[in-house]
């Protein structure tokens, strides 16, 4: 039986009963639509749409996400839900320090960070809705899109739901699986092991029962987590796995989501006002820089989104930016790039610069795709299949060529737009990280250099 069934049983009955019992549910908790919209993702515009009846033909999933942030099943319409008195917090929110949380399953690693998700509700409802199908779920997507953010926000959400509690593991220090295949297997299993085991957070020590275990960050060891993961999921009916990762998992059984940026030209009706991408970066500087007024700005903030192609990280630690330099100088000359390359990230990221992040990603590539990566990096902002092999110097194979932009878009450096024809692009800051390692290293792009791509294949 799927575990998450009794939040997905949602068919359109009575609005009126629905907007009946979640104005009511909401005042039980004590809460105002504000935050309700904060635990749920839900914007505050829906919120109040459902509650004065003026939306007839609720999103399945906004209606999923608002249940679910009030701890009720969607068959309860017409019965509170018993914790929402304030004994019990609601599903998938810190718990109240003043009360009593001692029915909550237990959490071990790290927690999601305590500002609410923008622009993320259908990630959310979609990896919330997956966890019914799959045991396995798969989030795949560039550095700093939010891989993690949703992960640990949908964990939280499903927390009510594993007596054995959520288990986060980083594997960002694990040695990759290329240079050290033996320690990082070692350290791997040893990591997965200890937060599977009977005495790793489940009561009694009768066996694990139900327990999710989120694997962040496992792109350099995505051989050996996909081998983990089948071999713990044998082992243990009642586990689930997230994992978090820019490479996909070669797993059949996986479930996966590809978390894409931010939109920076269409609002999202149920979940921003603004062009999500907008909102997180007016979020951000209000929350540093509380007296800045940027109302009569937004065109400059929408540019500012585009240049960044939406990427949350990015556009985090340009709100940052605000506090030393104005909007206009940041549009300026590559002000932005050089800023988003040298500021430290803090605690928004992993990597202490975005640059950190590329390198990262770049320095897991063999020669051959690095190659490529240097190429692209040269093509016009998005460009087909057939334009790459007249770019590349020729030589090389649209065979070959073909197979590398494959993997590429695999490890998330390439991103593709799946339309009637398939169109590539690479992100501002991956493509900006590129051209100054190639000023830096001398290396120029291999079609400068002369250089032999067959030879550099046989090397893959």
């Amino acid at each position: 039986m799927p575990i998450l069934k009794e939040l997905y049983t949602f068919d359109r009955t009575d609005i009126h009963q629905l907007r009946d019992f979640l104005l009511n549910q909401r005042r039980l908790s004590g809460w105002t639509q504000e935050e309700l919209s904060d635990r749920s993702g839900v914007s505050v515009r829906t919120i109040r749409n459902l509650e004065t009846g003026s939306n007839t033909n609720p999103r399945r999933t906004s209606v999923n996400l608002l249940l679910t942030a009030l701890g009720a099943t969607a068959t309860a319409f017409s019965e509170p839900a018993p914790w929402v008195s304030g004994r019990r917090p609601a599903l998938g929110q810190p718990p109240d320090p003043h009360s009593d949380t001692t029915a909550l399953p237990p959490w071990q690693g790290p927690r999601p960070l305590g500002d609410a998700l923008v622009g993320r509700q259908a990630d959310l409802g979609h990896v919330l809705s997956a966890a019914q199908r799959s045991r396995l779920i798969v989030l795949t997507g560039p550095g700093g899109v939010g891989k993690t953010r949703i992960a640990l926000a949908a964990a939280s959400r499903l927390r009510p739901l594993f007596q054995g509690g959520v288990a986060v593991a980083e594997l960002h220090d694990i040695p990759p699986q290329h240079l050290e295949p033996a320690a990082s297997a070692a350290e791997l299993t040893r990591v997965v092991r200890r937060l599977t085991s009977d005495d790793g957070g489940a009561r009694g020590g009768a066996g694990i029962g139900r327990r999710l275990l989120v694997l962040d960050s496992a792109e350099h060891v995505s051989q050996q987590t996909a081998r983990v993961a089948r071999q713990l999921l044998d082992e243990h009916p009642g586990l689930q796995i997230m994992v978090t990762s820019r490479r996909a998992l070669a797993v059949g059984a996986a479930e996966t989501w590809e978390v894409e940026p931010l939109s920076c030209d269409q609002r999202d009706s149920s979940d921003t006002e603004l062009p999500s991408a907008v909102e997180l970066f007016l979020r951000r500087v209000r929350a540093s820089l509380p007296t800045l007024d940027l109302g009569n700005r937004l065109p400059l903030v929408q540019q500012l989104c585009r240049l960044l192609d939406g990427m949350p990280l990015a556009i985090e630690v340009a709100a940052r930016g605000l506090r030393s330099l104005p909007l206009t100088t940041l549009l300026h000359d590559g002000t932005l790039f050089h800023l988003l390359a040298h500021v430290d990230a803090g605690d928004l990221s992993r990597h202490r610069t975005l640059s950190d992040s590329v390198r990262w990603s770049y320095d897991l590539l063999p020669a051959p795709h690095r190659e490529l990566l240097r190429e692209l990096s040269s093509l016009p902002r998005t460009f087909s299949l057939d334009a790459i092999p007249a770019q590349a110097g020729g030589g090389y194979g649209s065979t070959r060529v073909a197979h590398l932009l494959a993997e590429l878009a695999d490890v998330s450096l390439v991103q593709i737009n799946r339309g009637q024809q398939y169109r590539y692009g690479i992100h501002a800051l991956v493509r900006h990280w590129v051209t100054q390692e190639e000023r830096s290293t001398g290396l120029g792009r291999p079609s400068e250099r002369g250089r032999e791509w067959p030879a550099l294949a046989g090397s893959a």
